[in-house]
C-alpha cells in the first residue's frame, strides 16, 4: 500500500509560505528600524558598536567612548545620551507620521463645512517643523555624547581657602540641557501629540470623500480611513502621556544637578 504523498506536499507548501512570510517580516522590521532610527542599548561596548552602525565614528572617538564606558558614571552617561537620541528620533518619526496622516486622511476644514485648504497646509507644516526640531535635538545629543561629560573646575581655590565661583556656574550650565529637554517634552511635544489626536479625531476624512466613490470602494475607503486614523489617535494619546513622563524625568535630572551646588 503506497503512502499518501499529500502530507509531504502540504508540509513543503506551508514551509515555503512560512519562509516567504518570515522574509517579509524581516524586511518590514528592517525598514521600520531605519525609519525610526533606534540604537540598541546594552553594555557600553554593545551600545557603541550599534552607534557606529548609524554614525561614522573615528578610531579616536570609539576608543574615547570605550574608555569612558569602563567607569560607572561614564556608562550611565552613554546610556543616558543614547536614550535621548532614541527618544528624539522617535519624536521625529512620529511627527512625520502625523504630517502624512494630515495630508492623506484628515480634512478638518471640510468637516467644519469650510473651504480652507490653508488649514491643512498649516497643520502639515507644524508637524514637519516639530520633526525638524526633534532631528536637531537628536544631533545635539549625539554631539554631546561624542564630546563626553563636562569636566567641572575645582570647588575651592587658593589652597582650599576660598570658594571657586566658576564651579557653581559650571554646575548650573550643565543643568541647562535638562531644562530645555523638559520644556520641549512638556510644552512642545506633549501639547502637539494631544492636539494631533483631537484634530485627527474630528477631521478624519480621506482626500476624496467616500460618498463620491463607486460602491463598494467608498465603503472600503471609509472603513480603512477610520481604522488608520483611530490607530494614530491612540498612538498620539499614548505618546502625549509618555512625553509628560519624559519631561518629569528631565526635571528630576535637573534637580539632581543642583544638589552638587556648594552655597
Amino acid at each position: 500500500m503506497q503512502p499518501d504523498p499529500h502530507p509531504l506536499v502540504e508540509a513543503a507548501t506551508s514551509t515555503s509560505r512560512f519562509a516567504v512570510t518570515r522574509r517579509w517580516l524581516a524586511r518590514v522590521s528592517e525598514w521600520s528600524a531605519k525609519a525610526t532610527f533606534r540604537i540598541k542599548r546594552g553594555t557600553p561596548a554593545v551600545t557603541i558598536a550599534e552607534l557606529g552602525k548609524s554614525w561614522e565614528l573615528t578610531d579616536a572617538q570609539r576608543d574615547s567612548l570605550l574608555q569612558l564606558g569602563e567607569t560607572k558614571p561614564g556608562a550611565a552617561f552613554i546610556d543616558e545620551k543614547v536614550g535621548n537620541i532614541n527618544r528624539a528620533a522617535f519624536h521625529r518619526s512620529a511627527f512625520v507620521l502625523n504630517a502624512a496622516t494630515h495630508l492623506i486622511f484628515v480634512d478638518l476644514a471640510a468637516q467644519l463645512l469650510l473651504s480652507v485648504w490653508e488649514l491643512k497646509a498649516v497643520l502639515i507644516a507644524l508637524n514637519l517643523l516639530l520633526a525638524l526640531i526633534a532631528h536637531f535635538q537628536m544631533r545635539e545629543n549625539y554631539r554631546a555624547l561624542i564630546a563626553g561629560p563636562r569636566q567641572l573646575p575645582k570647588k575651592r581655590r587658593l589652597l582650599g581657602l576660598l570658594r571657586n565661583p566658576r564651579y557653581n556656574k559650571a554646575v548650573k550650565k550643565s543643568s541647562r540641557p535638562y531644562a530645555r529637554s523638559a520644556w520641549k517634552e512638556q510644552t512642545l511635544y506633549r501639547t502637539a501629540y494631544f492636539a494631533n489626536a483631537v484634530i485627527i479625531f474630528l477631521g478624519s476624512q480621506f482626500i476624496l470623500p467616500a460618498e463620491r466613490l463607486i460602491f463598494p470602494f467608498g465603503f472600503m475607503i471609509g472603513k480603512i480611513t477610520g481604522l488608520i486614523t483611530t490607530i494614530v489617535v491612540f498612538f498620539d494619546g499614548w505618546r502625549g502621556i509618555r512625553a509628560g513622563d519624559d519631561a518629569r524625568l528631565a526635571r528630576e535630572r535637573e534637580v539632581s544637578v543642583y544638589r552638587n551646588l556648594k552655597i
